[in-house]
């Protein structure tokens, strides 16, 4: 290691100041924790060590007392030599038997010498720590190293006292056993050199590599360790074959040796010889069932040779100490393909192992609303022996799914449940097991009742009562510490805070609890605190961003304005990016409005820019997004964090809306417009569970806060129709009938509600009750006629639709006679005719029909959605020339609208897609048309949609496959959607692929689907779509 990169490793210029160099070193021990960065800490030990050399000094830290001396002839200093001189010989070293002896010694069993003989080894083991694995359970078994680590920090370094107990409680990853060399050789150089060869490694940096490994070579040690360098440093040179060469023979050599297995693994792994690989981790994991890398490697190869169980088993290994985005997406495969098979086996034999097994997967897949459905009903039916799994199963769904009283009532019964299977059993290992799930119960309902204590400052007390409850007294309590700091901070009891947060700093070394000591400052108005403890944080966590805010509001409001813009620098230089940052370097050169001039400015903007650019004025969102980011500035809080967010997300930019809405919430939990907001826009992205937690928790803090406004009904049917997305149309028609209830006949007059609400139903097989609810809400007959045809045609309730069309002329004679014109009502009637022809009739009838409807209508840009139906179905039955003639027709349409500066699509992106692709569909080619469908990945839903799914979308990626000649696959698909989201489009696809009048088809493929049926599910609905009642 050179001279300037050691000194820029202790953080310090180029000097041989002996006090300066220790002095940087203890400073940079204090940020460099050996268990959570151990290649970091060996790094900091070498750097330091030769600033020692070069400095002329001993390399010796400054303690109570120096290192024990030769001349030293205390009995503490005598028996510490006999501890030198078998550490100086390699294999005395690593013999337990001559450490036993020195303390059997009777030195150190003397009463008076054996605190003396203790503290002297601890001076030594500061400056000699590289024992084997044996040597450290030995040492800690004799002077409890792990028991005592509390009592060692108060006189030796924190850093030394931890990196004892990692060692203790996890061994030496190099097995001394295999060095060869000369007794007396310099091992502990040897390994200095190995630490620094892997390190720069790591670090791409090769030549170095190559020197430390050449200066291992000299000291006449070997060391398969040594030797797994020399392999990454042939592969680094791209001399893959030798390396892969050296690491079999090391294999061959030492068998056993599980890190040489492990390399070998990975640069096959790495070099195309996975099978080879992937049969060394099965090694692996067969002797280390929780070996992290095995279980990783073997994920991905069990998932690409289709045997998804195993990859299960290993990824739940994965899952319990957590991966990364990567695997979280592979696990997701993973269940995905075993909920099909589980799906399809327990929908057959109804096994409540099985039930549990599928909740598991949706739990790990955060498909909670489906899991906690699918739970719910084994209750009864649970084997005993699986009844704690049950329980615990749903109390995790529940807390999931921030159902918070169902949680806690649900959590205590899991802990009854596991007190009494401990007095049962006898298996000392379960039980452990079982002790950590109570504890698990604990920490659940202690987040419960931290939600409830934002609103009900009262159950602040009862989430400390269970935090209590769970605590073990070890390292296992980080987690629950912190939080429980957190706790006591909102119940402005800091001093309690305070002593939590120096136990884990002092006992664990988390500096994270400096982030609790930093916000118990800011609410007492602190500013030295704030200032102190924000400091600690950017020292061990230089991008922590609300060290960065706090101290930038201190400085603001003590008027430090050149402290102010040190800070704001330093954040730049680590990349930190915050809204707040932003909104007080504005202000050192900026003053905003007065405070009592901002609610009527906010009033204005909403009435000048966010009402337009909610009608699709898109050009109101460049004029408007200065301003309201103007006045955020001038007083940056949650209420202006979310009325940006708000903006933001009215514009469609989702990012820039959930970063203001998460901030807010950053500064508090429980403000309800940020859920709200959070809500909408994981809806618009498809993820219904997450946006029904969202809104779930923006009513638990409406509700018990005791604020109801008139925007609780709008949450109430927000609720129906995302319980509808999800496919839990039970839960849906209850949140429907609260919100007519709530708004009476406004809320039965609600058109779109009260189409959903009428679907809802006849998923519910209340059909007719559906048809009653469209009578209410279109007052207009023939109104009411064609949504009722519509939901009829829908759900496969031909007969009553068509007693609605043979009454249906009738009625517009009737109506004709009183408004003298029947010519839009009979053009309407057409429409829903071919609509009906195409689903339930004859092709040729339903273009005939719908051509009747809109043959004057093909520039009306109301009917876009019309002409799109129609070219569906020119495309389904063949009539090129009227389907090109009506696609032409649609794509002037859009044209039109584009140059009108109003984006009528703003809120329904999906949908521009589906017209575009129709559009285009006789006249642009296949490589168009597939890059126009794949805009739907960065696409988000429509507004107001309850479809799970885009219907529409999957009707026209069909339509591509069918046009490109993949009609297996375009039928596989289409068989599958239409199980799960039946939508109009499918159903018209389904009946012409159905149809009798289709007799003819080279594909056997085709053939067979034609006389394929779907098996109906239970309900009648399915019934009724797919066959006859």
């Amino acid at each position: 290691m050179e001279p300037i990169e050691v000194f820029q490793i202790l953080g310090i210029e180029q000097t041989k100041n002996e006090r300066a160099l220790k002095n940087a070193y203890r400073d940079k021990l204090t940020v460099t924790n050996p268990e959570d960065d151990p290649e970091g800490f060996k790094r900091l030990r070498m750097a330091y060590e030769e600033a020692c050399r070069y400095a002329g000094t001993p390399d010796a830290e400054e303690n109570e007392e120096a290192e024990p001396t030769l001349e030293d002839d205390t009995p503490a200093g005598q028996w510490v030599r006999g501890v030198r001189k078998v550490y100086e010989n390699i294999t005395d070293r690593c013999d337990v038997e001559k450490w036993k002896a020195l303390f059997e010694a009777d030195d150190f069993l003397s009463l008076e010498e054996e605190e003396n003989c203790t503290t002297y080894l601890l001076r030594f083991l500061m400056e000699h720590y590289k024992l084997p694995t044996a040597i450290w359970k030995l040492l800690d078994e004799k002077i409890h190293i792990v028991q005592n680590a509390g009592a060692f920090r108060e006189r030796f370094p924190a850093q030394f006292v931890s990196y004892m107990v990692h060692k203790c409680e996890s061994g030496e990853e190099v097995d001394f056993s295999e060095f060869r060399g000369a007794e007396d050789a310099d091992y502990d150089q040897f390994l200095q050199y190995y630490d620094r060869a892997y390190q720069a490694l790591q670090e791409k940096k090769l030549q170095e590599a190559e020197q430390m490994i050449g200066c291992g070579d000299a000291l006449g040690i070997t060391h398969p360790v040594m030797e797994i360098c020399r392999a990454s440093l042939y592969e680094g040179k791209g001399q893959t074959a030798e390396a892969i060469t050296l690491l079999k023979k090391l294999s061959a050599r030492y068998p056993e040796d599980d890190l040489i297995a492990y390399n070998t693994a990975e640069i096959l792994w790495r070099n195309e010889g996975r099978v080879e690989a992937s049969a060394i981790y099965e090694s692996l994991r067969e002797k280390l069932p929780k070996h992290y890398m095995a279980n990783l490697r073997l994920t991905d190869w069990y998932y690409e040779q289709g045997n998804y169980k195993e990859a299960k088993k290993c990824a739940e290994e994965i899952l319990s100490v957590g991966g990364d985005d990567t695997f979280l997406e592979t696990l997701q495969k993973i269940n995905t393909e075993l909920e099909r098979e589980m799906k399809r086996e327990y929908a057959q034999n109804h096994d409540p192992g099985l039930g549990l097994d599928l909740g598991w997967c949706y739990l790990q897949d955060g498909r909670t609303d489906l899991g906690i459905r699918t739970v719910r009903e084994l209750e009864a039916k649970v084997p005993a022996d699986r009844r704690e799994e049950y329980l615990g199963l749903m109390t995790k769904l529940l807390a999931e799914a921030a159902e918070y009283e169902k949680t806690i009532s649900t959590a205590a019964k899991w802990e009854e449940s596991l007190e009494k299977k401990i007095l049962r059993d006898t298996d000392a290992e379960e039980e452990e097991k079982d002790r950590d799930r109570i504890r698990q119960s604990h920490m659940i309902r202690m987040q419960c009742y931290r939600a409830y204590g934002y609103v009900q400052p009262e159950k602040f007390a009862e989430a400390i009562a269970e935090a209590e409850k769970a605590e073990t007294g070890t390292p296992k309590d980080i987690g629950m510490l912190i939080e429980k700091a957190q706790i006591y901070v909102e119940m402005e009891e800091y001093k309690r805070c305070a002593e939590i947060s120096q136990k884990l700093i002092g006992d664990y070394q988390v500096y994270a609890a400096y982030a609790n000591e930093l916000e118990a400052a800011k609410r007492q108005w602190n500013a030295a605190g704030v200032i102190q403890n924000g400091r600690a944080c950017l020292n061990y966590f230089p991008t922590y961003v609300k060290a960065y805010e706090m101290m930038a509001k201190v400085y603001m409001d003590l008027t430090h304005p050149e402290e102010l813009k040190e800070l704001l620098q330093q954040a730049k230089d680590n990349n930190v990016k915050s809204v707040i940052l932003d909104a007080y370097e504005w202000q050192l050169t900026n003053t905003g409005l007065p405070q009592e001039q901002m609610n009527d400015a906010i009033d204005k903007f909403r009435k000048k820019y966010l009402s337009k650019l909610e009608a699709g004025k898109t050009i109101f969102y460049r004029r408007g997004l200065p301003i309201i980011t103007e006045y955020l500035y001038a007083y940056p809080c949650e209420f202006l964090l979310v009325e940006r967010g708000d903006f933001h997300n009215a514009a469609g930019c989702l990012e820039a809306a959930k970063a203001d809405y998460e901030k807010a919430l950053s500064t508090n939990p429980a403000n309800p417009f940020a859920w709200k907001g959070l809500a909408r826009i994981h809806r618009c992205r498809g993820k219904y569970d997450e946006a029904m937690i969202c809104l779930r928790k923006c009513v638990f803090f409406y509700e018990k806060s005791g604020t109801q406004n008139h925007a609780w009904p709008e949450l109430i049917v927000e609720q129906a129709e995302i319980y509808f997305l999800l496919g839990n149309t039970e839960m849906a028609e209850q949140f429907y009938r609260r919100y007519r209830e709530m708004t009476g006949s406004a809320g039965e007059r609600d058109r779109n509600r009260m189409r959903d609400f009428a679907r809802c139903l006849a998923c519910n097989d209340k059909t007719t009750e559906g048809l009653k609810v469209l009578e209410k809400a279109f007052v207009n007959v023939l109104d009411a006629a064609g949504e009722k045809l519509d939901l009829c045609v829908w759900c496969g309730e031909k007969t009553i639709a068509g007693n609605i069309l043979t009454s249906w002329p009738e009625k517009i004679e009737l109506l004709g006679k009183n408004t003298g014109n029947t010519q839009e009502y009979f053009e309407d009637y057409f429409f829903h005719l071919g609509w009906y022809g195409l689903i339930c009739g004859s092709g040729k009838v339903a273009i005939e029909n719908m051509d009747k409807a809109l043959i004057f209508h093909k520039e009306d840009l109301s009917k876009k959605d019309d002409i799109a139906d129609l070219i569906l179905a020119c495309i389904l039955y063949g009539d090129k020339k009227k389907g090109a003639d009506y696609a032409q027709a649609l794509k002037a349409c859009m044209e039109r609208e584009d140059k009108s500066g109003k984006d009528v699509y703003l809120k329904y992106p999906k949908l521009r897609i589906v017209h575009e692709y129709l559009a285009g569909y006789y006249t642009a080619n296949d490589e168009e048309q597939d890059t126009l469908l794949q805009l739907d990945k960065d696409c988000s839903f429509c507004h107001g949609c309850v479809h799970p799914v885009c219907e529409e979308l999957e009707m026209v990626r069909i339509l591509q496959m069918l046009k490109k000649g993949r009609e297996k696959e375009a039928l596989e698909r289409l068989k599958e959607q239409m199980q799960e989201h039946p939508g109009m489009g499918l159903q018209a696809i389904w009946h012409r692929y159905h149809s009798e009048q289709v007799t003819k088809d080279t594909d056997p493929a085709v053939a067979a689907f034609h006389k394929e049926k779907l098996q109906p599910e239970k309900r009648g609905f399915w019934q009724r779509l797919f066959g006859k009642k």
